[in-house]
């Protein structure tokens, strides 16, 4: 099991946001940062379009899921690119 899944958010949220979660760390599990942002950007617009929302606890649980699969180098990268989404907002 992985550390995410124990996480009380994780474990106290509707079943159907822990099997989404779930099956984007599986398309997630081994993408470079390049081939992971689009399928990120994919599930989070399919998100959208079912009104499926994510609380703050629960959106840190995406991003501790995400930046485990990335190089220390591409967190980096991934860490440049939220501060602007942040500046951007």
């Amino acid at each position: 099991m992985e550390s995410w899944q124990q996480n009380e958010a994780f474990r106290s949220m509707d079943p159907q946001k822990q099997n989404m979660i779930e099956q984007l760390a599986t398309s997630l599990h081994g993408k470079k940062l390049t081939e992971a942002l689009p399928l990120l950007t994919r599930w989070k617009r399919t998100m959208q379009q079912e009104n499926i929302q994510f609380t703050p606890e629960e959106n840190q649980i995406l991003t501790d899921i995400f930046s485990a699969q990335l190089t220390p180098q591409q967190k980096k990268q991934f860490e440049f690119i939220k501060k602007a989404n942040r500046n951007q907002k």
